[in-house]
């Protein structure tokens, strides 16, 4: 019993950690350039609901803790609510307090709060580019060599001409540095015939297999539908581990955030063109779920290879844990920025349209225009996130039952 209570309250605390650290960055892009183009924030708040904790800095922002962890938000003066809607009925007071005026988010030109928008997501990608850097840094970059070595009978790759000692190339076009290279290509493209090159006694050949889809243990302990080629990795395959250096990390940062934003967007192509699954969306519930199970797995004494028959140490465990959650961290805040510049009226890439609009014909949609772009963008927001909801509670009953 105790051992559950404090599982779950670890697992608690990493979502808490994750997803408070990835939204407070998003937001504090959103403030700093906000801040240097003279918009004044009323509020700063990490976390919503009560407020536990504040002062005010000599700017005159509220600075708040409160009491539900989960995220923050800025609001800037002639801000109606949290998510920046403004006030007609403030905006006019403002407007004829000539001292106040130049400090309205709204009365600014059009391009710098075009920049103070997209301010967010771009703090996303940095973050994500840093994170990637430091553990790039810390633990380095483990790649396996390409190189197959069971071939599953009646399996894709049976079926496409697979052959053990085959060493994969390309998949699609993309090349292939490593074997997780291979199980990242086919994870989400079940059903999908993919052109795979591959090099068997020193020539080229270009084999189709088509994935298929099986419900597999995840390492996390669940279970997760995916694709599946059929193959495993020789165990002849070399495996390298490359740290960088301070000089070449922020490269492998960059390189690392620009294929996850690959990988997201393709995804996201495939599935409004209806060539891949929605059983791939994830919200919190998956969130905290995916950041718990990795929390644990990082301060559980198993974890890890014994020495001599003695655990890892807690200092170990930390190292762990911290790479661990700063991992899904960067994943996360690439998904974050990603998410809030789609063109849904309701999110960033929302407002930059209607700036673009606004630069173009030189006035801002109608006020109709946005209340109606507010309500198709806030309904296909929730449906996004009531299938999401449904595949986190499948994946929950699945890992519980």
């Amino acid at each position: 019993m105790f051992e559950t209570l404090s599982s779950g309250l670890l697992s608690l605390i990493a979502f808490v950690a994750v997803i408070s650290f990835v939204v407070v960055i998003h937001e504090l892009g959103h403030f700093w350039v906000g801040r240097r183009f003279g918009v004044h924030a009323e509020v700063f708040s990490i976390g919503f609901g009560p407020t536990l904790v504040s002062w005010t800095d000599k700017k005159g922002t509220d600075w708040r803790i409160a009491a539900l962890p989960l995220g923050g938000y800025v609001r800037f003066l002639g801000d109606e609510n949290a998510a920046s809607a403004s006030d007609a009925e403030t905006l006019d007071r403002l407007r004829s307090d000539h001292e106040c005026a130049d400090q309205v988010f709204h009365f600014k030109p059009v391009w710098q709060r075009a920049l103070i928008v997209a301010a967010g997501p771009i703090a996303n990608f940095l973050l994500a580019i840093l994170v990637f850097a430091a553990l790039g840094m810390m633990r380095g970059e483990v790649r396996m060599e390409p190189l197959v070595g069971t071939v599953l009978e009646e399996s894709p790759a049976a079926e496409a001409g697979f052959e053990p000692g085959d060493l994969i190339v390309s998949i699609e076009g993309r090349r292939v540095e490593g074997f997780f290279d291979v199980t990242q290509a086919v994870f989400m493209r079940a059903g999908e015939p993919l052109e795979i090159v591959i090099e068997r006694d020193g020539e080229r050949r270009t084999l189709i297999a088509t994935p298929e889809r099986r419900v597999l243990d995840d390492p996390l302990g669940g279970q997760r539908a995916r694709g599946v080629l059929g193959v495993s990795l020789s165990p002849e395959a070399q495996v390298t581990t490359q740290r960088y250096s301070v000089l070449e990390a922020p490269i492998y940062g960059v390189r690392q955030t620009a294929e996850t934003v690959g990988q997201i967007l393709d995804y996201m192509g495939r599935l409004i063109t209806g060539r891949a699954s929605t059983e791939y969306l994830n919200g919190p519930i998956g969130i905290a779920t995916t950041a718990g199970q990795i929390a644990n797995m990082a301060v559980d004494a198993n974890g890890t290879a014994q020495v001599e028959g003695a655990g890892p140490s807690g200092a170990d465990r930390l190292v762990r844990l911290a790479g661990g959650l700063l991992g899904l961290s960067a994943l996360l805040s690439v998904a974050l920025g990603l998410m809030n510049l789609l063109p849904i009226p309701v999110l960033d890439g929302g407002h930059l349209l209607y700036y673009a609009y606004e630069a173009v014909a030189k006035r801002p949609p109608s006020q109709a225009i946005q209340m109606t772009g507010f309500r198709l963008g806030l309904a296909l927001l929730l449906g996004m996130m009531l299938v999401a909801t449904w595949n986190d509670i499948s994946y929950l009953r699945d890992l519980f039952s």
